[in-house]
């Protein structure tokens, strides 16, 4: 399980309690001796998968670099009904649909705003709200294409809607940008046609009828060469939604303006899939050959790279004295290139592998984002964390961790991307600064 699957449980994966060190840390640099000079080793590898189930941003779209390679990214939803026992029009009125959209606003556009092209499928099988999904996940869909759009991603104009009352009258609304994406008719038929059946009698029902949609770009999509574009979307918000315009005709011939929504909710299964491919990029020898001395090393998110550090050396350089850790800083210095001309991650994390494989916290989380860090520092150019208490308990023989595990924060929903400079360069690189003292015997 990664450190993102961890956040979205809300689960603490075996973390331990390293708050009761001996001898505890001591926050202070005053008479401390001082050593940058501790052997690391560093190895980049691809991301298992990650836990995207009740994401609240779903990402699609692909970006190409010479650098960290083709990244395609999908998402899935699930619509459902806003009531129970849902009856579109009386027994003695026919209807006739006159568009079905799907929208969602925008939540970020990352990169360039390019010409995109998004596809529209409808689901084959069923999305269970009691089933975890991953971010290698796929779910089978139908062929034929539900709905598409090809356009430029604005998430800063609002859009104009013509939207029918309860009365039957046409609203004219102004809403928050978003991408509004027309279906076809067909669907409206089918789900009108189910007026007052068991179908629409609750969401059970509806959701084995109408099992989701998955939204991808168009398979012909081929970025240019260090191009990117990736579109976030709110998944949970009320405009995010499934909508069937329709004309209600009553036996005299009068007819009525309405429409139906089928939203996308907290309630809702959705969820991030992600596809990598590294061939021919600068990473795709340094993933083969499993190096720990890279002259770069890398880290992406959407499920993609990780760099896993080692200090092979440190419990054995320390194990004839007791010391006390006053401050130990882990400092990574941004690599900036081609990749970052689309921006570059503002926050890492730092997870803990355990002798399992698996990630855990490092005790120095607890202490809060402004003592651990991980933001990006404009005049170090780098990411600086403060791992005092990991140290500790490498120093003290008290740790299991196997390794450190340097990964992009938030990177179910974020493609944000860092390239770090790696312990085989000559000057600036990846180092521990520490500063410590030895204990009273």
């Amino acid at each position: 399980m990664t450190l993102s699957a961890c956040f979205l449980l809300l689960s603490f994966i075996s973390c331990k309690d390293e708050g009761f060190l001996n001898p505890d840390f001591v926050d202070s640099t005053i008479g401390s001796k001082f050593t940058d000079d501790i052997k690391m080793t560093a190895q980049v590898k691809t991301v298992d998968s990650i836990l995207t189930s009740g994401v609240s941003s779903g990402l699609v779209g692909l970006y190409r670099d010479s650098v960290f390679g083709l990244s395609r990214s999908s998402f899935y939803v699930q619509p459902l009904l806003l009531s129970n026992f849902q009856v579109f029009y009386q027994a003695n009125e026919t209807f006739l649909t006159d568009s079905v959209v799907l929208s969602f606003p925008y939540t970020a556009v990352f990169g360039d705003t390019v010409q995109t092209s998004l596809e529209v499928y409808r689901l084959d099988q069923i999305l269970d709200n009691s089933q975890v999904y991953y971010s290698d996940d796929t779910v089978s869909v139908i062929p034929a294409i539900l709905g598409s759009k090809s356009f430029k991603p604005d998430n800063s104009s609002n859009v104009v809607v013509y939207r029918p009352n309860l009365s039957g009258f046409i609203d004219t609304l102004t809403l928050a940008p978003q991408i509004r994406i027309t279906l076809d008719n067909s669907i409206g038929d089918e789900i009108l046609s189910k007026s007052g059946q068991p179908e629409v009698e609750n969401n059970v029902n509806f959701t084995n009828f109408f099992k989701g949609l998955k939204i991808q770009t168009g398979p012909n999509l081929q970025p240019g060469e260090n191009q990117i574009s990736i579109i976030s979307f709110a998944l949970t918000n009320l405009q995010s939604k499934m909508s069937v315009f329709y004309t209600v005709i009553d036996q005299n011939g009068d007819s009525t303006k309405s429409v139906v929504d089928f939203q996308v909710t907290s309630n809702s299964v959705r969820f991030n899939s992600y596809e990598h491919s590294y061939q021919g990029s600068a990473v795709e020898n340094l993933i083969n050959d499993g190096k720990d001395d890279s002259l770069f090393l890398y880290t992406s998110g959407m499920s993609g790279l990780q760099t896993e550090v080692v200090f092979p050396e440190l419990a054995d350089q320390f194990k004839d004295s007791s010391i006390i850790v006053n401050r130990a800083e882990l400092i990574l210095p941004l690599a900036k290139g081609t990749y970052s001309e689309s921006g570059f991650a503002d926050q890492l994390i730092l997870a803990s592998k355990n002798e399992f494989g698996q990630l855990e916290f490092l005790p120095d989380f607890f202490e809060g984002t402004n003592y651990f860090g991980g933001s990006y520092d404009v005049s170090k150019n780098a990411y600086v964390f403060n791992i005092n208490r990991y140290i500790q308990s490498i120093v003290s023989g008290n740790s299991t961790s196997k390794a450190l595990v340097i990964l992009i924060e938030g990177s179910a929903t974020k493609p944000d991307r860092s390239v770090i400079f790696g312990p085989a360069q000559s000057s600036e690189k990846i180092k521990l600064n520490l500063y410590y003292s030895n204990t009273l015997n």
